[in-house]
């Protein structure tokens, strides 16, 4: 009990020191600036948003100025072709001296569109070539409307219809390479455009990959990454590392308040802990309490009962009789003592010295310990342990204790009547030695048998047993290295199998068949 007490004690203080460290680390978590992954998203997202908006509306500019310089060449064009028609009609006019009132109305309505187009003129031609143009269709248009009234009614002077014919031919020659030279300015400049907008949407696919790149990149950085981090948190939680989590980044974000949450779980898991001790500390008392006054208060009362009839008898009883009654209450003692030794050897620490044993020879000594009970319950043994068998390292004390818990359960397991078997061999994969304990008793519930090697679990009416002894069988075993296995069929008997590691494996060779 001391021992619990200095354990529960030295886990508040670790508890203690674990709330401090707790405190410190949810402390570290919370002074650091708040930068959450939702803000990031939100921003990153806008980022993008604004990016491919600009993108948009760069897009939409071009194909509006593209529109209009589309809807500028075919007004050039139409300037061009009027430009050409009056040009055509001013030839046949001094050829053939008709059609000159028609290139009057085509210079007219290439007027007409120059006036309208003015502002676009001035932008692609600059304002010395509008001034030609407008200047030189002026002329052409007031040199037609002459040869038109001189063909009215007055007369031509003398070389005067030749110069006329000379400056129409040099102003209309001039238009025409003037609204040729806008009309090609205006291609290049919607050429021009088309490249741009090729050029803007290679840009934009190349940005977009940086910002998938990018996207990536945070999203492995900010969910991924922390994600596997909590992963390992789990994991050495699960195998009983509760190192507080401390931060792992300059900001505090969502992955932090998780941190924290999980610190405070921690925290909850540790105080328990002093608690749960306390309470299975009570419990254990209580169950080892009832079981052992229950455990003595049986032998004690049989002692009590043989000796007050062999007091009562003893003048009239035989000597065999006698040593009857002497032997029961002697039984009945080592009853008592060997609950006592299961109580201390349970509680107790201790480093036995280990030694060479022959299984054969162990195995027979504590047979003859429970020989009598054997005999009172109508129990047969049987022993199958071949010479020769390696010795296994033990402590006498507690390889007998082995056997004698397991023999004396398979005896009261069998009531009045059965077979305890004993099988021995040698294990040549493990190099152990392999006992069986075989009985024909009542057999163990299939639900039972996890829980065989527990303290104080036990299956007996209460006064027949604290469940110390599979539990301090175990512990033994354990402890030499061993182990215990248990088979168990309802009705039919169970098998314990105890293994043990031989004293010397390089020495040894051969061996014997296995159990």
């Amino acid at each position: 009990m001391e021992e619990n007490d200095k354990a529960a004690k030295d886990l508040r203080e670790e508890t203690s020191a674990f709330s401090e460290a707790i405190h410190e680390a949810e402390r570290a978590l919370t002074s650091r600036p708040t930068i959450s992954i939702r803000l990031r998203l939100v921003v990153a997202f806008l980022l993008c948003f604004f990016f491919t908006g600009a993108v948009v509306v760069a897009s939409v500019i071009i194909l509006h100025q593209i529109t209009s310089k589309l809807s500028f060449l075919e007004t050039t064009g139409s300037l061009r072709y009027e430009l050409q028609q009056a040009r055509r009609y001013e030839k046949n006019y001094f050829l053939y001296g008709t059609d000159i009132e028609k290139a009057a109305v085509n210079a007219k309505v290439a007027g007409e569109l120059l006036d309208m187009e003015r502002g676009n003129v001035l932008e692609v031609a600059g304002e010395v070539n509008l001034e030609a143009l407008t200047q030189h269709l002026g002329h052409y248009i007031d040199l037609l409307e002459a040869c038109s009234k001189k063909d009215a009614g007055a007369e031509w002077k003398t070389g005067e219809k030749k110069a006329l014919e000379r400056e129409l031919r040099e102003h209309g020659s001039r238009l025409i390479s003037l609204s040729e030279s806008l009309r090609n300015k205006e291609r290049k400049s919607i050429d021009g455009m088309l490249r741009v907008s090729e050029t803007v949407s290679f840009i934009f696919l190349g940005v977009l990959l940086l910002l998938i790149i990018f996207f990536l990149r945070f999203l492995v950085g900010a969910i991924v990454s922390p994600l596997k981090r909590f992963q390992g948190y789990y994991r050495r939680i699960a195998e009983g590392d509760f190192t507080p989590i401390a931060p792992a980044r300059r900001y505090r974000d969502e992955f932090s308040d998780l941190a924290l949450a999980l610190n405070r779980m921690l925290l909850e898991i540790k105080s328990n802990e002093v608690h749960s001790l306390q309470a299975a500390k009570m419990a254990a008392i209580e169950t080892l309490s009832f079981g052992i006054a229950h455990e003595l208060n049986n032998p004690l009362n049989n002692v009590a009962i043989t000796t007050e009839a062999l007091m009562e008898d003893l003048d009239s009883l035989s000597n065999e009789e006698k040593r009857k009654y002497l032997q029961d209450i002697y039984f009945e003692n080592e009853r008592a003592a060997e609950t006592v030794k299961n109580l201390l050897d349970f509680t107790r620490i201790q480093k036995p010295e280990r030694v060479p044993l022959d299984i054969r020879e162990v195995v027979s000594s504590t047979r003859r310990l429970v020989a009598n009970e054997m005999s009172i319950h109508g129990v047969d043994f049987s022993m199958d342990i071949p010479d020769g068998l390696p010795k296994v390292l033990c402590a006498l004390g507690q390889l007998r204790q082995i056997f004698l818990n397991l023999f004396i359960n398979a005896v009261q397991a069998m009531g009045d009547g059965g077979l305890l078997k004993v099988i021995a061999g040698l294990d040549e994969e493990s190099v152990a030695v392999k006992v069986k304990i075989i009985d024909t008793g009542v057999g163990i519930p299939k639900e039972n048998i996890p829980h065989l090697f527990e303290p104080f679990f036990t299956t007996k009416p209460p006064g027949e047993g604290t469940g110390l002894g599979l539990s301090v069988t175990y512990g033994i075993i354990k402890k030499h290295g061993g182990n215990i296995e248990v088979e168990s069929v309802p009705g039919q008997g169970t098998t314990f199998t105890v293994t043990l590691p031989v004293a010397n494996r390089e020495e040894f060779a051969g061996g014997e068949q296995r159990p």
